[in-house]
Formats: C-alpha cells, sequence, structure tokens
C-alpha cells in the first residue's frame, strides 16, 4: 500500500470515494471541489488531501483531506488542522489504510508546524470513534445541536 498527495488524475476517484463518505451530499458540488483541489485551485475546505492506494496503484482504499480551521473546540492551539474526511472502502478496513492515511495527514500538519491535530464524528458513529482512537485521538467533548424554525 502506498499512501500520496492527491493529483490531479484523481480527481473523479477521489469524487466517487466522497461520495460513499457523504451519501446525501450533492454529488456534483463533491465532485466540483475535486477538480477544484487537484487543479491546483485554492479550496477553503481543503487544505491538503491524499490516496491510499494498493502498490500498483490500480486499486484505491481510501482518502483523507483536511483543513486548516480557524479553532477547533477541544484543541489549545489556533488556528489548527481539522481532518474534513477520512474514508477507506470496507473490503480494506482493518488493514492498516485508515492508520496510514492518517498518519500521512499528521505529517503533513507536523511539517507546517501545527502541534495539534482535530476531527470529529457523528456520536452514533462507533466505528469512527473507534478508529479514530486507534489512531491516537482523544475524545475532548460531546454535542448535540439544535435548531428551531421561526414563522
Amino acid at each position: 500500500m502506498v499512501v500520496r498527495a492527491i493529483e490531479k488524475d484523481d480527481a473523479d476517484t477521489w469524487a466517487i470515494l466522497r461520495g460513499r463518505l457523504w451519501p446525501d451530499a450533492d454529488a456534483e458540488g463533491l465532485a466540483a471541489e475535486t477538480r477544484a483541489f487537484a487543479a491546483g485551485v485554492e479550496t477553503p475546505a481543503i487544505a491538503a488531501a491524499f490516496l491510499a492506494v494498493e502498490e500498483e496503484g490500480a486499486i484505491t482504499l481510501g482518502f483523507i483531506e483536511l483543513a486548516i480551521r480557524p479553532f477547533a473546540d477541544g484543541c489549545d492551539s489556533q488556528p489548527v488542522p481539522h481532518v474534513e474526511g477520512w474514508y477507506v472502502e470496507p473490503f480494506a478496513r482493518g488493514r492498516g489504510a485508515g492508520r496510514a492515511l492518517m498518519h500521512a495527514g499528521e505529517r503533513w500538519a507536523r511539517e507546517l508546524g501545527f502541534v495539534e491535530l482535530a476531527s470529529d464524528t457523528e456520536i452514533e458513529n462507533g466505528a469512527s470513534l473507534a478508529a479514530h482512537q486507534r489512531c491516537g485521538f482523544l475524545e475532548t467533548e460531546r454535542l448535540i445541536k439544535l435548531r428551531k424554525t421561526l414563522c
């Protein structure tokens, strides 16, 4: 397995993986973001992105993408890199691809001088929480956000 930075030719594959991670999102919007980032356009929501691929490069195992946020709940430093998306194909889970992707994100953040890395997951996503914890993340808080429509 090889983890490498996203390249221009990866945009379509990356967009498909993003659609699997965020199935309720607008697929064309996800694809437009990947094409822009892969073409070198500065994208506020994506500062870095990496793919995990089999050695031959024919099979994509997963991706991680990171942004730099002004702050992140539970972190002491500002600004802070934040894992915006982290996905491994079901057939590749448990083989180290997720950890390798996270390590790539950590290396990228350290090279930029950051001392913390933030992430989040939905409260009900126990598998994601466990994967984060296996990579050394500590849970800092839980939050349920509410809204009320005012007519």
